[in-house]
């Protein structure tokens, strides 16, 4: 890529208006969305990415051409472990100002537990004010990750809408820790889920939490929440033991969740029907718009089942698989076929 060493090379310099000294300044002050994904970057590459990304030093910390706040950084699919994370955090977690980047895909760059750590510990001592989306998905994160990441979540990102920490490896201990952080339902609420001081963070509204392991434990924590308006629970292994359990969290709908994403867990059709009846039930208002329940057995049952709570939403998306017909009816109908 041939980033620059430090900062001061790669800045340009501009001449002050009042003809004062030459001065070193920020070299793309306008730059908003930078995309450098698989580039086998490592951490040293990311120290002079964030060099380039800071400019110059703090003696022109007021200079007109410092960069502003919002940028998008999209660096997924690079090697740079821990050790990045530890130079992000110069990006992310900046003394009295927050974050310079709004956007920050990290998906694939080996940083593991203690790369979170150290993001989460930069967080706790300077907010990252601004981070509006943060991909962490596919790092080897465990469920002490995930403890740390939720310590900081709470207070430490105001303004964090959309999070996906998707092929982590967090367990129900790792994703009820998360979900802990988070507002909970009205209808679901108890002192015991309240943490030191109840508070809770109320930005995010976006949570990925596929092929996470959660099992139905996490996976009710995470439809307790009563901030969230998308949560994907996508290849969670929930099976029918799990679709029947939601199923009780999911009377009438949900009251904050729109989008809800429970494909891909092999449940079987009388739970796949037990959970579109739950739904169809009057029990209030619903905001729930989108529900994915393909990789699920569905058949006529179920079929007849998603007719009726359409009767009841009728604005209600459903994603399914075809209705498959069972191995007697299917000979049944071969046979009548052979006879025509």
């Amino acid at each position: 890529l041939g980033l620059a060493s430090s900062s001061s090379a790669a800045s340009t310099k501009k001449k002050a208006e009042n003809d004062g000294p030459w001065v070193v300044v920020c070299p793309f002050p306008s730059l908003e969305k930078l995309i450098l994904s698989d580039c086998n970057i490592n951490s040293s590459g990311v120290q002079s990415l964030a060099d380039i990304i800071l400019g110059p030093g703090e003696e022109n910390k007021n200079n007109s051409g410092q960069r502003s706040k919002g940028m998008y950084l999209g660096i997924s699919s690079n090697p740079i472990g821990a050790e990045g994370c530890g130079v992000l955090s110069q990006l992310c977690s900046i003394p009295g100002k927050g974050s310079m980047l709004s956007h920050l895909y990290l998906s694939q760059c080996s940083i593991g537990d203690e790369g979170i750590k150290l993001l989460s510990s930069a967080a706790v001592s300077n907010a990252c004010t601004g981070l509006a989306v943060l991909d962490i998905a596919e790092n080897s994160i465990t469920k002490v990750g995930a403890k740390s990441f939720a310590e900081s979540l709470v207070e430490s990102y105001p303004d964090l809408v959309e999070l996906k920490v998707a092929k982590n490896e967090l367990g129900e201990e790792g994703v009820i820790s998360l979900m802990g952080a988070l507002v909970t339902r009205k209808d679901t609420n108890t002192d015991d889920d309240e943490p030191a001081g109840g508070k809770k963070n109320l930005s995010l509204q976006n949570l990925d939490l596929s092929c996470t392991n959660c099992g139905v434990k996490g996976a009710k924590a995470a439809l307790t929440s009563g901030g969230l308006t998308t949560l994907r629970l996508f290849n969670n292994r929930l099976g029918t033991d799990g679709f029947n359990a939601l199923s009780l969290l999911l009377r009438g709908g949900h009251p904050s969740i729109e989008n809800l994403d429970l494909g891909g867990n092999d449940a079987g059709e009388d739970a796949v029907v037990a959970l579109l009846k739950a739904i169809a039930e009057e029990a209030g208002e619903s905001k729930l718009a989108v529900l994915e329940i393909g990789g699920n057995k569905f058949g006529d049952e179920a079929m007849a089942a998603l007719e009726e709570l359409k009767r009841v939403w009728p604005l209600l998306d459903v994603a399914h698989d075809k209705p498959v017909q069972d191995a007697e009816e299917l000979l049944e109908e071969g046979l009548e076929e052979l006879k025509e």
